[in-house]
């Protein structure tokens, strides 16, 4: 057995990795756009409930913030009655 068939068979080995690994990768990116069609319809609904999540705490942040805000001055309102009647 010389080197020259040696190498044939080396490239033919590196040639049958290759081949295999195209296989392997189109059957995962097959396997991956199908998995993705399935749970696509999930993924909106999961979505939309975060949407809708984000935007409730947005809201109720901005009503504790002008809650705040009435508190304040009314504090302010009666800490300046406070001093004109001391």
């Amino acid at each position: 057995m010389g080197w020259p068939l040696v190498v044939v068979i080396a490239i033919v080995i590196i040639g049958a990795v290759a081949l295999l690994s195209a296989v392997v990768a189109g059957n995962a990116s097959v396997a991956a756009e199908k998995a993705k069609g399935e749970y696509g319809e999930q993924y909106r609904l999961i979505a939309a409930d975060y949407e809708a999540l984000a935007q409730e705490t947005r809201d109720g942040a901005r009503a504790i913030q002008a809650d705040l805000t009435e508190m304040r001055e009314k504090v302010d309102s009666i800490e300046h009655m406070m001093r004109e009647v001391g």
